[in-house]
């Protein structure tokens, strides 16, 4: 599936208030900052950071800047990588930070040189937004341990299923792939509804 297919699908009507109630609140911002966050930054806080940011580049939105965080840090896990790249996404692997990192992105949307590395940390890390940001918890045990997001102006909850189950599994870069579409599809739907809106 590539980047068109992917950002134009229709996010089903169970979701669509929560993805709904996210566009209308963003697009009160001149200058939106997202940081995403799950409990370990390894898997759907790094999904989605780099598919909003993409979905922003896309859709046409200026001024949007997209970060994700654990409540503790980890690695990101390979998986995610090889997924962004089965789906079309240039991945340059790096070493920064004391880690496995990596530059991921669309080429004819951004450039090597632009692209934020992405590597695992806590939220609140120096190297993401401090304050005037909205918080997105994408995983429940982040969103139960987290009530309060420091610096952040808004908090949402948009919970997705975590694809570490299928770890290790024969079915693991299926899980992965289907992981990414199902983000890819709502995240776009709240850029594109961004856009409409403003």
């Amino acid at each position: 599936m590539n980047i068109d297919q992917l950002f134009n699908q229709n996010p089903s009507q169970e979701r669509r208030l929560i993805l709904e109630a996210m566009a209308q609140s963003f697009s009160q911002e001149n200058n939106l900052k997202v940081n995403f966050i799950c409990t370990h930054n390894s898997r759907r806080s790094h999904f989605s950071e780099v598919l909003f940011r993409t979905a922003a580049h896309y859709y046409g939105l200026k001024n949007v800047q997209t970060f994700s965080g654990g409540t503790e840090s980890t690695a990101l896990f390979p998986e995610v990588a090889e997924s962004f790249s089965r789906h079309g996404f240039k991945v340059l692997p790096i070493q920064a930070y004391n880690q496995q990192a990596y530059k991921i992105f669309i080429e004819n949307l951004e450039k090597e040189d632009t692209t934020p590395v992405l590597f695992s940390k806590k939220y609140d890390n120096e190297y993401n937004a401090q304050e005037n940001y909205h918080a997105v918890m994408v995983c429940d045990s982040a969103n139960e341990s987290c009530p309060v997001v420091h610096g952040s102006k808004q908090r949402h909850s948009l919970m997705f299923v975590d694809p570490k189950k299928s770890d290790g599994e024969p079915n693991q870069s299926y899980v992965y792939d289907k992981t990414l579409a199902l983000i890819a599809t709502e995240l776009a739907f709240i850029a594109r509804r961004v856009r409409e809106l403003i």
